[in-house]
């Protein structure tokens, strides 16, 4: 048995007896970026459970069927500034080193040397535990694409933890 198969047989015995993977029959279609990466302004969307514990709250980590809300992190927010709430990883450990799971510092710095054009005024965190994906695939993930839109992404990351 494959990790995959293990990690769904746990949702379906500790949560959703019916659970089972979203998967879709055709992959989305690749966007070309319309101009090089050194002139891109990049945002970042990551799974890690980050917020700001001074005005955000946590996510709901001992909720069974997940928590599939969103958090926004101003693109100048320091590491220091960050929590981690997630069920699935150790966040202790991933909070010593934030850029692993939330790479904010980095791509600051790949902003102040020029490889990226600028860091993005808005970042977006979610937590990776969502069983049930309906609300997520047609509500927060499409709230989070217009924002993007709006703040003039060209290139999007995502981090998976």
């Amino acid at each position: 048995m494959n990790f995959v198969e293990i990690e769904k047989e746990y949702i379906r015995r500790k949560a959703l007896p019916d659970f089972d993977w979203t998967g879709f029959e055709v992959p989305t279609e690749p966007v070309p970026l319309a101009k090089p990466v050194r002139q891109c302004r990049v945002a970042l969307v990551v799974t890690a459970g980050a917020y700001l514990p001074a005005t955000q709250e946590p996510f709901q980590i001992r909720n069974p069927l997940g928590d599939d809300s969103y958090r926004i992190l101003p693109g100048e927010t320091t590491a220091e500034e960050i929590a981690l709430s997630h069920p699935g990883y150790d966040t202790r450990r991933a909070k010593q080193d934030l850029d692993c799971v939330f790479p904010l510092n980095l791509l600051q710095q790949l902003a102040g040397a020029g490889t990226v054009g600028s860091v993005a005024p808005r970042h977006f965190s979610f937590m990776g535990y969502i069983p049930r994906t309906e609300n997520l695939l047609w509500r927060t993930a499409p709230q989070v694409g217009r924002m993007l839109l709006e703040d003039e992404v060209d290139l999007a990351l995502l981090v998976p933890s």
